[in-house]
């Protein structure tokens, strides 16, 4: 009795030795991995969605990129607003040009921006209107903003700062936050989120003057040297940060790049 009294004494103290030495190895190993996490600025982080999206070196030698895009906007209630399938096309060297065409109730529409001026034409009259000018202006720069991420995150104009690594619909990510030299206090405020394994870009936050919307980028197409979107849904946010509706569908399709 006395025997296997002292045997059970020293399995116990074993086994609390291996659970001890077990739980030290596994703060051991969080503990590596937030050093590496740490280890990452946010600078190199977008270098590597860079990578993982193309190449810094691919994209600035790009001479012309063209693709269709499929938008639906959706009301609260889940009706459709609006649908639009465009074509989108741009030329960013020597100087930035780019054309929108797209057909809505029976009218052809196109807006051009070249020479950094930008024209809109619908069913070959000539639109004149300052405000639609300024309108067509900021749905080119819309447009244009997202295909060219997150390549022009690395300009010399815009700031970065890794908020940290969250856990999103189980998939844990970096969070960047977003700002430009040319920012002011009603400027859009973009967080991007982008996947701590595969370096994609998963998730954009935009914060804007009456709302937030949430951007979760599904697919994505590979058709050509790059890793584009494909197909993604746009979520307003409530104050706390909840999604409440789909607001809108985009599908990317047919993408072309030509070389310099």
């Amino acid at each position: 009795m006395k025997k296997t009294m002292t045997q059970m004494k020293v399995i116990n103290k074993y086994l609390k030795t291996e659970v001890i030495s077990f739980g030290f190895f596994i703060a051991l190993i969080s503990i590596f991995f937030s050093c590496q996490v740490e280890q990452l600025t946010a600078k190199q982080i977008i270098e590597k969605a860079v990578e993982t999206h193309g190449s810094l070196d691919a994209w600035n030698n790009i001479e012309q990129l063209s693709f269709d895009k499929e938008t639906t906007l959706f009301n609260e209630d889940g009706s459709i607003e609006i649908k639009t399938d465009q074509f989108q096309l741009f030329r960013p060297k020597p100087k930035l040009f780019g054309k929108i065409e797209w057909e809505s109730n029976g009218k052809d529409i196109v807006i051009v921006y070249d020479n950094e001026q930008v024209s809109k034409i619908i069913n070959d009259s000539i639109i004149t209107s300052e405000d639609e000018l300024e309108k067509a202006k900021n749905s080119f720069f819309a447009a244009q903003y997202v295909i060219v991420q997150p390549f022009a995150l690395l300009d010399n104009n815009t700031e970065l700062t890794l908020n940290g690594v969250e856990d999103i619909e189980g998939k844990n990510v970096y969070s960047i936050s977003v700002k430009y030299e040319s920012d002011t206090e009603d400027s859009n405020k973009w967080t991007y989120y982008i996947d701590t394994n595969t370096f994609e870009v998963l998730f954009n936050k935009v914060e804007l003057s009456d709302h937030t919307s949430w951007v979760e980028n599904l697919t994505f197409n590979t058709e050509t040297d790059f890793k584009f979107y494909s197909h993604r849904k746009s979520y307003r946010l409530n104050k706390k940060g909840e999604k409440t509706y789909l607001r809108a569908e985009y599908f990317y399709s047919n993408f072309n790049v030509s070389y310099k």
